[in-house]
């Protein structure tokens, strides 16, 4: 099959598929509506059916425009992402609250972790234009509000607003590019994906340095605003046509707006955010720590009710987690975990540790992300190369992600190492090169891990469900990124509050350096200046030990998930 005849599979809207999305749709129809309902979804099926070439021509003329405006979302997301990755530290300094650095990472990531649920399964109710409109506006406005806060506390809530936003980009931008291509092409435009990503990343880095240099933190935010409404009128200007997405004339009616799990999207939330809170922080009361445990439990157990006993179509069919998708998904939250662990600690060191000028630490971060396009792009190549068969390609895809996956934690436990054998200060080149080349083996593994998955995944539940699957699949690996965020930013944290306290008998020494951690070349005295580097040395290393623990299990559970792929003879 050529590829002119693949991209046609992929973008062909049949007959007998809007059919079967209709029957699977299973509207609830209340008795004095039911019949009018039920022609008005006749009348819908038959001006799907009869116009199923020009949607073809219209999905067709429109691709290049979609995937601009996919990408140019992504690119905006993860250059944010990677600018205040870089900031953070200084940003906490400027309003003399360092000791809560860790809320403007986790304020955003939490709310991009528990909101992610919302976009997926809705956009199959509503229409992914529209939920993609919405995640849009959420993410501008936070941004918006980024730029005009006034403390840590107003900055975090900020984040979390763009977070709600970047959860919708992130989880739509791959489900359309689901939608658009066959699964043999799939692997490829993942990659193209994944550079886009990553030339972002790239550039968040210097350009956050130079930023706080030159215009400031508050402008950082604020000149980003512009693009994001270009985007969001561009958006307004396309069609996304998708087989068993109801009609517009038809999304908002009573019946269709019924099949919107409520309920379970709020308690999913509920959730996510106790769980993170719990383990995140470390310096909660016991009776918070209860009252998280309990709400955790209530919300839990009112989930499973509401989502087996109530709704029409379940948010997340957690079914989808049992058997080797569970297990492949857990990998995925344990790769993503190391990812970002690297992403925040080492510029962290850098800085920190060995003084490195906010605007150069770019430079270092940004090898990581340049190998991080490279191997994803070379992960798809290799995914296309063996697409004779689905299952060929499906095969080979979790072949890809167990070798990039060894690759990335080899990486992972050298930029490890290293951070543990460097002295702080150190003046040698030798400490850069071996960093930058632990850099570039751990983005390598990270690029092609990713994109094997999400073949398997796609292959394995069909495309109809693709959104459910991504949703939890997304679910997890953004799990991932919050706690390996938090977990090693608080362990960072709490390490060097109880060294300092134990060091020095001089409490507002300890204070001053806890709030400002700039406070350590500004106005420390020089007697303590190395063993003070040292205790936050240590504490850099002990907050990669979770990251190390869980990618061992990781890759036990991956080498097992790929010995039972291997012995498939059919799907």
């Amino acid at each position: 099959m050529g590829n002119n005849d693949k991209n046609e599979e992929g973008l062909h809207i049949s007959q007998l598929e809007v059919t079967d999305s209709f029957q699977l749709q299973d509207f609830p129809n209340d008795e004095e509506e039911g019949e009018e309902d039920s022609f008005q979804i006749e009348d819908e099926l038959y001006d799907l059916e009869h116009n199923s070439i020009e949607n073809k021509l219209i999905h067709k003329n429109n691709v290049p425009l979609i995937l601009f405006i996919l990408w140019s979302g992504n690119f905006l997301t993860q250059l944010d992402g990677t600018i205040v990755s870089t900031t953070m530290s200084n940003i906490a300094s400027d309003f003399n609250q360092s000791d809560l650095v860790t809320w403007i990472a986790t304020s955003y990531l939490l709310t991009s972790t528990s909101f992610q649920p919302l976009f997926g399964k809705t956009s199959d109710i509503l229409g992914r234009k529209t939920l993609l409109l919405i995640a849009q506006a959420f993410f501008t406005l936070g941004i918006f509000l980024s730029s005009i806060s006034i403390n840590i506390q107003t900055l975090a809530l900020a984040r979390a607003v763009a977070g709600v936003g970047g959860a919708g980009v992130f989880a739509l931008s791959s489900i359309v590019i689901t939608d658009l291509v066959s699964l043999s092409e799939r692997s490829i435009y993942m990659g193209y994906g994944t550079i886009v990503a990553s030339v972002s990343q790239m550039l968040g880095g210097p350009v956050g340095g130079w930023c706080m240099v030159t215009i400031g933190w508050r402008y950082m935010f604020l000149l980003q605003v512009p693009f994001l409404l270009l985007i969001m009128f561009l958006l307004t200007r396309i069609d996304i046509h998708v087989d068993h997405i109801p009609a517009p004339s038809v999304r908002y009616s009573k019946q269709n707006l019924k099949r919107i799990d409520y309920q379970g999207i709020i308690l999913l939330n509920i959730i996510v955010s106790s769980l993170i809170f719990l383990l995140s922080i470390d310096d909660l009361s016991k009776f918070v720590q209860f009252l998280l445990v309990v709400i955790f439990i209530i919300s839990s157990i009112g989930f499973y009710y509401v989502e087996n006993y109530v709704v029409v179509e379940k948010v997340i069919d957690f079914e989808i987690l049992k058997g080797i998708i569970g297990a492949f998904s857990f990998v995925h939250g344990v790769s993503t975990l190391g990812f970002y662990m690297s992403l925040f600690i080492v510029p962290l060191y850098l800085q920190t540790i060995q003084e490195i000028e906010v605007a150069n630490i770019g430079y270092f971060m940004m090898f990581l992300v340049i190998a991080t396009s490279v191997g994803s792009l070379f992960s798809g190549f290799i995914i296309r190369k063996h697409n004779k068969s689905e299952l060929d390609t499906m095969k080979i895809g979790i072949a890809s992600s167990f070798w990039f996956l060894i690759i990335q934690i080899i990486g992972y436990v050298g930029v490890f190492y290293l951070i543990v054998d460097t002295y702080p200060l150190s003046k040698s080149f030798s400490w850069k090169f071996n960093l930058i080349s632990a850099l570039v083996i751990t983005g390598l593994g990270i690029g092609g891990f990713g994109i094997g998955i999400a073949i398997f995944v796609i292959g394995k539940v069909g495309k109809k469900g693709q959104a459910s699957a991504n949703t939890v699949v997304s679910l997890i690996k953004s799990l991932g990124n919050v706690l390996g965020v938090s977990i090693s930013l608080s362990s960072y944290t709490n390490s060097i509050k109880f060294d300092l306290n134990q060091f020095f008998d001089d409490k507002d020494i300890v204070n001053k350096l806890i709030k400002d951690s700039n406070f350590i070349k500004d106005g420390l005295p020089q007697e303590y200046l190395e063993h003070v580097l040292n205790i936050y040395k240590d504490g850099l290393v002990k907050s990669f030990h979770p990251g190390l623990i869980l990618s061992f299990i990781g890759i036990i559970v991956m080498a097992l998930g790929y010995a039972k792929v291997r012995s498939w003879n059919r799907l």
